[in-house]
């Protein structure tokens, strides 16, 4: 009995992950390479990577756009694009709502 029920949490559990990854995010990215999106920093993030640099925008209302920079691992969350300069290495994203409308069938 409880190898039947340890079984139906962990079905439980992959599903809920499925489920999850197939979420449309509730916001997106344009990435944009060699370009610096300078200025109207929220703050730098040193020794950091990519991935980190792309989630602690995506979590941050505020942050409107980002450049990491991949010479230095730094990443620099953007409140504002007001200006931009190419930079080699630099790797820049704009941040859009995900608007998503969901048409049902008139009745």
């Amino acid at each position: 009995m409880l190898r039947y029920l340890i079984s139906f949490i962990f079905i439980g559990f992959l599903i809920t992950d499925a489920l999850a990854e197939n979420a449309v995010p509730e916001r997106r990215q344009v990435v944009t390479k060699d370009v610096d999106f300078y200025g109207s920093d929220l703050q730098a993030l040193f020794d950091t990577t990519l991935n980190a640099c792309e989630n602690a925008c995506l979590k941050n209302p505020s942050c409107v756009a980002y450049t990491y920079n991949s010479r230095s691992n730094s990443c620099f969350p953007k409140s504002d694009i007001t200006d931009r300069q190419p930079y080699e290495g630099a790797i820049s994203a704009e941040i859009f709502p995900n608007n998503v409308v969901i048409l049902k069938d008139a009745e």
